[in-house]
């Protein structure tokens, strides 16, 4: 209406049917040398179809649509290298931002779930934590830190208590900035969340220019999309299993979510996979790998022993039945 300068709404409803198809076509055009993108361009297009349908004016959208330009390749669809990761964490240096880092990077949760998540939805499981994500919603799945964040949300709780909180079962997971440990503590808004990530990226030059400007990587959920390429690319993972890690229904699959009810047991099962490409620090990751190697070295020796010990039983049982 503003481009041909129409008064009212009025004026619109009552367009000739092949005048309003024509100005249109033209406005599509217009916009489309402007360098609009096929989205931009689709917006006002799709609400004009709704006011047209609404009254009765009939206009050849088929048409219109092929006159826009073709669809771009969309950004945001690249996940943080575990080196981007690195260098986040070098140029971060409050404990509770690190926590929030090794948080997201070793679980795969979305940001928008954080401000939910309290004391009581973590719990131990060997030397790993279970996150309890979306507690007594339809929505609510598991999924596991690492080690490596383990330790370093274990070191953050603790020092919350040392400043003076009481922490219970009830308290957020991650609390705002204080002065006084002792003050009721305030969860962190999903726009907090993206506010301390956003400068966290400026901090270490991963993010430049403008906040609205589009990037291959998303702000925050570029995160989830290394969890999610780390953990489908590890060998021998059940990929069922690994979606529902994510909070996924395989939409291939739609009774999946009613059938499918695996153990927190066989979950971590194939969590445990992925640990070491999950882990950030290189010495760390080193130090998980040489523990695991141990144990498996532990285990072969074990059975080793099992079954000499049986070969040696069997030998003095043949003996004894000779004499």
């Amino acid at each position: 209406m503003k481009y041909f300068k129409l008064k009212d709404y009025d004026s619109l409803a009552s367009m000739d049917g092949k005048m309003l198809q024509t100005m249109v076509e033209d406005y599509v055009m217009t916009l489309k040398k402007d360098g609009k993108k096929r989205n931009s361009i689709l917006t006002p297009i799709t609400s004009l179809e709704l006011f047209c349908d609404t009254n009765d004016m009939v206009i050849n959208w088929k048409k219109i649509r092929r006159l826009l330009p073709p669809s771009t390749k969309r950004t945001g669809s690249k996940a943080y290298t575990t080196e981007q990761v690195q260098k986040i964490l070098e140029y971060e240096t409050k404990i509770r931002n690190k926590a929030i880092i090794h948080f997201i990077a070793a679980s795969g949760v979305r940001i928008g779930a954080l401000p939910d998540l309290k004391v009581k939805h973590i719990r131990n499981i060997e030397n790993c934590k279970l996150v309890i994500v979306y507690a007594d919603e339809k929505e609510e799945y598991f999924t596991f830190l690492t080690p490596e964040a383990s330790i370093i949300l274990d070191e953050y709780l603790e020092k919350r208590k040392t400043d003076g909180e009481y922490l219970n079962s009830e308290s957020p997971l991650f609390r705002q900035n204080y002065s006084l440990g002792i003050a009721k503590p305030k969860t962190i808004s999903k726009t907090g969340y993206q506010a301390m990530m956003n400068r966290a990226l400026r901090r270490c030059g991963l993010r430049t220019g403008y906040t609205s400007q589009r990037r291959e990587i998303q702000l925050d959920h570029g995160f989830r999309k290394r969890w999610n390429t780390i953990v489908k690319t590890t060998d021998g993972i059940k990929l069922l299993l690994a979606e529902k890690m994510m909070g996924h229904t395989i939409k291939s699959i739609p009774l999946d979510e009613t059938y499918l009810d695996p153990t927190i047991e066989k979950l971590f099962i194939e969590y445990k996979k992925a640990i070491s490409e999950l882990t950030i620090d290189d010495s760390q990751r080193l130090k998980f790998k040489n523990e695991t190697q141990s144990k498996k070295i532990t285990q072969l020796e074990e059975k080793t022993a099992r079954i000499d010990d049986l070969e040696r039983r069997m030998r003095i049982m043949e003996k004894s039945k000779i004499h």
